[in-house]
């Protein structure tokens, strides 16, 4: 859903000229050791000619056992941004990695947050779209969940166990 303000004119740097978001309030999982497309993550607009975007998201992600780290990856369309650019063959390029908390055998939802302003190039008729992407680089392959905790339901009764994961995509005046 996009939200209009003001006239949809480029004057006043600064100025938010849209906004852009999707809230994911479902689940889904990833063991792939590759970058996969985090399903429902995305958001797509038609930014203006000399606009720059402000992508920001906020997501929670559990595990299926402790000591694990989950990678992601922010992307303009096939195109990662905002991503660090160092790598060996210990490491993953990535805007943001997180380890899930595990607190007596129950692994939680551990809630990561990024930003990132980019200069999409866009020319005001070609829709931009951004997205997230998710890795568990490790050959044992564990599984990493959206929105809800590693052990799910299994948790206590008063634990948080299903939570909701938002990117929002602002198209500013530079």
């Amino acid at each position: 859903m996009a939200i209009y303000y003001g006239d949809g004119s480029n004057s006043g740097a600064g100025r938010i000229i849209q906004v852009a978001s999707t809230t994911k309030t479902d689940t889904t999982s990833t063991n792939s050791n590759s970058y996969v497309d985090i399903s429902g993550m995305s958001v797509t607009l038609t930014p203006k000619s000399g606009t720059k975007c402000y992508v920001t998201y906020n997501i929670i992600i559990g595990g299926s056992s402790g000591g694990w780290s989950c990678g992601i990856k922010l992307m303009r369309d096939s195109t990662g941004i905002g991503n660090g650019d160092q790598w060996n063959g210990q490491n993953f390029y990535c805007s943001r990695g997180g380890f899930p908390t595990d607190n007596s055998g129950y692994i939680h939802g551990g809630n990561i947050d990024y930003g990132y302003l980019d200069t999409h190039g866009a020319n005001g008729s070609t829709a931009v779209t951004y997205k997230l992407q998710w890795i568990s680089p490790y050959s044992q392959q564990p599984t990493f969940y959206l929105n809800r905790s590693g052990s799910a339901s299994g948790n206590y009764v008063y634990s948080p166990n299903y939570m909701a994961s938002t990117i929002t995509v602002m198209e500013v005046a530079a």
